[in-house]
């Protein structure tokens, strides 16, 4: 559970140490002519409160920190910016360092930058992609894995990541997938790995406020940038490169998206595919009223969105570590899924149905058509989750038509 609440200015200081693990940030078109930008920070041993600069002049903001004590300390943060008094705003973390890596980087330099007028596709502010990564992954230095961050974007946008300092650990494809190829040159130990993550529209678009700022974007020009970085911590060989612990279903597939609404708790289920041995501890990154539990044997996940969840798309990612008994630590896949809260829908709609033989109200309430009529909805946009009723039933007529050939 969090410790405390803080109420405090974008620009309260920090303690420079090398102690940072990882930084992930995202943001939102909020009420009141504002956007909101939420970032997580994470950190080994001590806890340094994020320290943050803007890039112009004067970039005054209210902030709240969720505080999380522990081994790896985390601050999770919530700012407004008001769009009127800035174009663009470009946030700066600095007086960080990174824990004692392998690749000899010692300074944080994390920058998001966020265009503050409306895109004349969506008519609203953009909406960054929704990143997350785990502060810690762990892969043994003689087998290849694969790491796959989150690249959903709201806008629908095209997501691509490229790195700030190019790393030699992990092979970057521009769909955000990194693959860890074994390597005689590669030490092992921790590696700082430091991406930017980019939003491009699929057309020509054009951003613009109310005071007659216009600037036209093209497929080639980035629209947003948000920064992700973590440690990679290459351990030592194993004897089997079959990946422990490992998933089965129903856990939900990296990528899945989930939909919700306000007050409906959303459960994730974790199933293993073999039992593993030692201890076994589940890693999360995810929104920060999230809880785990045990249910019928296996891990849940359990979320309820409140008001302020509205329309918010959610990145949380999650892996499974255990610790065998000779203390070698082996670590899963990490796996996202994006949870969306949309608001309760009511749909009133009137269908007309034919078939070859009388319908009772008992067989339109049949799982099978109502199956039909729900996929239909779901092909129109509608959240997959959507609840059928039938409210009204009137038997027009008894009567068939003939199909061609009979």
């Amino acid at each position: 559970m969090w410790g405390c609440l803080l109420v405090l200015s974008l620009l309260a200081s920090g303690s420079r140490a090398s102690s940072f693990l990882s930084i992930v940030m995202i943001y939102d078109p909020d009420l009141n002519d504002t956007v909101a930008v939420r970032y997580k920070v994470a950190s080994r041993n001590t806890c340094s409160l994020p320290h943050w600069t803007c890039q112009l002049e004067d970039c005054p903001s209210t902030s709240l920190f969720w505080y999380f004590p522990g081994e790896d300390c985390q601050f999770v943060g919530l700012s407004h910016y008001n769009l009127i008094q800035f174009p663009h705003l470009v946030l700066n973390l600095d007086d960080h360092q990174w824990i004692n890596v392998t690749n000899n980087v010692t300074e944080v330099v994390a920058v998001t930058r966020v265009s503050m007028l409306r895109r004349s596709d969506t008519g609203r502010i953009n909406v960054s992609p929704r990143a997350n990564v785990l502060p810690v992954l762990r892969v043994p230095s003689n087998c290849k894995r694969n790491v796959t961050l989150p690249t959903f974007d709201p806008d629908g946008d095209v997501v691509t990541c490229r790195y700030q300092n190019v790393t030699s650990v992990l092979k970057l494809l521009p769909d955000c997938k990194m693959i860890f190829t074994p390597d005689s040159a590669i030490a092992e130990g921790a590696y700082a790995v430091q991406l930017i993550m980019e939003d491009f529209p699929r057309q020509n678009i054009t951003l613009s406020n109310d005071v007659g700022k216009k600037l036209l974007l093209t497929r080639e020009d980035a629209i947003g940038q948000i920064p992700i970085q973590f440690v990679l911590q290459v351990d030592s060989p194993v004897k089997s490169c079959v990946e422990e612990p490992a998933f089965s279903p129903p856990t939900p597939a990296n990528g899945d998206h989930l939909y919700t609404s306000v007050n409906k708790t959303v459960e994730i289920s974790i199933h293993l595919l073999r039992p593993v041995s030692g201890n076994l501890t589940l890693l999360l990154s995810g929104p920060v009223t999230m809880s785990q539990s045990i249910i019928d044997g296996h891990l849940v996940l359990v979320w309820t969105p409140s008001e302020t969840d509205l329309n918010l798309s959610q990145a949380v990612c999650f892996a499974l570590e255990t610790v065998e008994a000779a203390l070698t630590t082996r670590q899963s896949e990490m796996r996202c899924v994006i949870v969306t809260v949309h608001p309760g829908v009511v749909v009133a709609m009137r269908a007309s149905v034919q078939s070859l033989f009388p319908l009772s109200v008992e067989d339109i309430r049949g799982f099978a058509l109502t199956q039909q009529l729900k996929e239909g909805l779901v092909t129109l946009g509608l959240p997959s989750d959507i609840m059928l009723r039938l409210v009204d039933y009137s038997e027009k007529s008894t009567a068939t038509t003939p199909l061609d050939g009979e």
